[in-house]
């Protein structure tokens, strides 16, 4: 007996004891549960970590700032033009014509637009009135004299012809009429007559401050004024001061 219950004590001790393995098993469940808890804790601090990382990394974006607005350049205002007294011009010549002939009139010897021309020559003088070139024009804008001489007798059959017969008639207040090759006209009234001779050459000068004209015929002497030739050693002129 004894001998079999020792067995059966030998027996019972190797039976498996369902109590211990229900409890050992539901340990290792819980340690494999806190385990893999464990694992995905450290795996999810991994990955975020990892992110975190990569969000550091990662080059901050860069905010573009808008420029700053610049502030408004006051429109330039102009500047209120200066009262400046105008320059004064200089006063332009007159135009002076191509041709210097000239044209005369005068009513009262009855002569209308005779042809005068530039130049002193006996061959000029016996076909009309002549002006001396070394005198002035009625144009210039100057003290002048526009010295012009004619025969009293002349040649028949051209302008020469009697001429300046009357020119001892004429009187103070008398009109003569120039007009040059642009058409301009210049008039003058009778101021006084003389009697000169060929040496007085002063009387082509321009008197000071006027504009005249003179007209010279030869006479037989100071004083003779109606005896015609043959000598004619004196001068009649007339002279007329312009008015326009």
């Amino acid at each position: 007996m004894r001998l079999m219950d020792k067995q059966r004590k030998v027996v019972d001790t190797r039976r498996p004891n369902y109590a211990v393995f229900r409890r050992r098993r539901r340990i290792a469940s819980l340690v494999l549960t806190l385990l893999a808890a464990l694992i995905v804790a450290i795996l999810g601090l991994y990955l975020l970590s990892g992110t975190t990382e990569e969000t550091v990394d990662e080059p901050a974006e860069q905010v573009e700032t808008p420029p700053a607005e610049e502030e408004p350049q006051e429109a330039a205002t102009e500047e209120e033009p200066v009262d400046e007294e105008p320059a004064e011009e200089e006063p332009r010549g007159p135009v002076v014509p191509e041709d210097p002939t000239l044209y005369l009139t005068v009513p009262k010897l009855g002569l209308y637009g005779h042809t005068v021309r530039n130049d002193d020559s006996e061959v000029a003088l016996d076909l009309g009135a002549v002006k001396l070139p070394d005198t002035d024009f009625p144009w210039e804008q100057k003290d002048t004299n526009t010295y012009i001489a004619c025969h009293r007798l002349g040649w028949p059959g051209n302008e020469s012809y009697n001429q300046c017969l009357n020119l001892p008639l004429m009187q103070q207040g008398d009109q003569i009429f120039l007009e040059d090759t642009l058409g301009r006209a210049y008039e003058y009234r009778v101021t006084e007559a003389l009697q000169v001779t060929a040496l007085d050459t002063w009387v082509k000068r321009p008197p000071e401050g006027k504009n005249i004209v003179s007209l010279q015929t030869c006479i037989e002497t100071l004083g003779n004024v109606w005896t015609m030739g043959p000598n004619w050693t004196a001068r009649y002129v007339v002279q007329a001061e312009k008015v326009s």
